[in-house]
């Protein structure tokens, strides 16, 4: 990897994203969860990862997209978000890949939707979009209260 490059793990949900390699501290298959009853319908439950509980999100449901069942490619991607861990379900893991900083461009204006606020940059392969993601951003101040009181 060269100097101003930086790695990326992309996933699948309805589109592709990726986010930085060093965020992400393991992925792990889909498994069962200890639901935790009265929370958002976006948080799955908690994940016993050797002792410690990881509130798992489902991206889907937080980014508002339409359903896909979960199939056998779902994998939770346990990542540091503002000092805690928090596992992300998504549909699957595609690719490990170095981007240059000058090869990400602004994401788009919209509004001030949930849905873009933590699209940090778009980067294009295969003329087709990768939006890069925010990890710190991904979740509103409720939504990080919700979380550190599970």
């Amino acid at each position: 990897m060269s100097s101003g490059e930086k790695q990326y793990i992309t996933f699948k949900l309805e589109e592709d994203y990726g986010i930085e390699l060093t965020r992400i501290k393991e992925i792990i298959r889909n498994q069962e969860l200890t639901v935790v009853p009265e929370t958002p319908k976006f948080i799955l439950g908690i994940l016993n990862l050797r002792g410690i509980a990881v509130p798992v999100i489902d991206l889907r449901k937080l980014f508002q997209l339409t359903g896909k069942t979960m199939d056998e490619y779902a994998v939770i991607i346990v990542m540091e978000i503002l000092g805690r861990l928090v596992g992300m379900l998504v549909d699957g893991v595609s690719d490990m890949i170095a981007i240059k900083e000058e090869n990400i461009t602004d994401p788009p204006k919209f509004t001030d939707r949930k849905g873009t606020k933590f699209i940090k940059g778009m980067y294009e392969k295969e003329k087709k979009f990768i939006m890069l993601l925010d990890a710190d951003r991904l979740f509103s101040a409720d939504e990080i209260e919700i979380i550190d009181g599970m």
